[in-house]
């Protein structure tokens, strides 16, 4: 791992600065794959940020009502996706993936809120969750120097088209929107420097790293029905997402021990181009790339609720129609 990255670096401003062929096919190697993980993620994204407002009753009931209707909660779980364009990146980056799972987990937790209607029949929804620095800092104690990045927000709407009563469940349909960033990165190997003839070029060890990010439009359709202190529920949901992924190795690079300059990066960006190559983003301190992929998600969900008094522990099982991935979450809340 150490090795090959060092090298992409080093051979990546070395080539570009000399125009050696190498550098036009690592490159080459490295956009292809970090544009193969986007289109693979394109489903996996809207459906992973559809986690969280998944509550049992597909309609809490009026804001005004007596008692008035709310509450308020924490889930997380996780969401599926497979592993075959991301191991190939991380192998074209240089790293060992021979003991990378077939299918990796993208987590997810977010804090949530919903309150009643008033008038109208139908709820509103909010969530959001964040990565703090503090559990930043243990994560990345505890797993040996990896960074995880994650952010979510999101927000719906759900329209009752049956109240339900003792007979009638609910069922509502609903609309949102949701916003998921996250990531993947960690530093190896150690400083190198590059020669040729006379001149030398350095990179500070790199820091490696994968990162994706969504918005998507959300509709979905839900019923559920209580039964004692347990509630029931099944839905099915359509995520638009706008997506993007790509990859990033952080580096400072010197050139004759001062940093490179805008008419060597012209030179890189040059040599791309005239090989058929749409360059990274490349610059002093590293080189990037990240390509978008808009999609839909189709999904199901469904799971159960323990009621006891105002709390509300809610388990929810999801499958992606989309590409066969599946997740799953547990929330709990306090419930009028």
């Amino acid at each position: 791992m150490t090795i090959s990255v060092k090298k992409s670096l080093g051979v990546a401003i070395l080539a570009a600065a000399l125009t050696l062929p190498a550098f036009s096919q690592s490159i080459e190697d490295l956009q292809n794959s970090a544009d193969a993980m986007a289109k693979s993620l394109s489903a996996a994204l809207p459906f992973n940020s559809t986690l969280g407002l998944n509550w049992s009753d597909a309609y809490i009931g009026q804001l005004l009502g007596v008692p008035p209707h709310f509450g308020v909660g924490v889930s997380a779980g996780a969401t599926t996706v497979q592993a075959d364009e991301i191991i190939t990146l991380l192998t074209t980056l240089g790293v060992d993936t021979g003991a990378f799972p077939g299918i990796v987990p993208i987590p997810a937790a977010v804090a949530e809120a919903r309150i009643g209607g008033f008038l109208l029949p139908f709820d509103i929804g909010v969530k959001g969750g964040y990565i703090p620095p503090s559990l930043g800092q243990t994560i990345k104690d505890t797993t040996g120097g990896l960074n995880l990045d994650y952010l979510a927000a999101g927000a719906d709407l759900r329209f009752a088209l049956i109240k339900g009563n003792l007979l009638l469940p609910r069922v509502s349909l609903g609309v949102g929107v949701n916003y998921m960033k996250g990531g993947l990165s960690t530093t190896v190997g150690s400083d190198q420097t590059f020669t040729y003839n006379t001149y030398s070029i350095s990179a500070t060890k790199p820091e490696l790293g994968l990162s994706w990010e969504t918005t998507t439009i959300d509709l979905k359709a839900q019923v559920s029905k209580s039964l004692l202190i347990f509630t029931p529920y099944l839905g099915v949901g359509a995520a638009y997402g706008m997506s993007k992924a790509g990859y990033f190795v952080k580096s400072d690079i010197t050139y004759d021990g001062t940093p490179i300059n805008d008419s060597q990066l012209q030179t890189i960006k040059d040599t791309l181009s005239n090989a058929g190559i749409t360059p990274p983003d490349i610059s002093a301190t590293g080189i990037s790339s990240y390509f978008a992929n808009n999609g839909w998600a189709f999904r199901a969900f469904g799971g159960l609720s323990l009621n006891i008094l105002v709390l509300r522990v809610d388990v929810t099982g999801l499958y992606n129609f989309s590409d066969g991935s599946y997740g799953g979450s547990l929330g709990v809340r306090f419930q009028l």
